[in-house]
């Protein structure tokens, strides 16, 4: 942020989002794999050790589940605050309000 400018890359904060949804997908998608998994194996012994460790996995893939709902959440709202406040800022510049005053310059 040389010279106190502000850069912001709206196409890669989407290309973010959209990384981040698939991630929320995939992991959310690991029960079926799992539950697939345990019934193709074909030893009953191996079946239950299978479903032991999908059941225990289960919660901490819950908790990766919600860390990267909220950090997807989070880049959507930075993406549509910046880009809504990009528009403002640019609208004053191009728009000055009606008034007595002179213009505002852009520097």
């Amino acid at each position: 942020m040389a010279g106190g400018d502000l850069r912001v890359d709206y196409n890669r904060l989407g290309e973010l989002e959209t990384n981040l949804t698939a991630a929320v997908d995939t992991v959310g998608r690991e029960f079926e794999s799992m539950l697939t998994l345990s019934h193709a194996v074909g030893d009953h012994r191996l079946a239950a050790r299978t479903v032991e460790f999908r059941d225990s996995w289960d919660k901490r893939r819950l908790e990766i589940v919600k860390n990267l709902e909220w950090l997807r959440d989070s880049v959507r709202n930075i993406h549509t605050q910046l880009a809504e406040t990009d528009a403002s800022l640019a609208n004053g510049l191009t728009n000055p309000p009606a008034g007595n005053g002179p213009a505002p310059q852009a520097v």
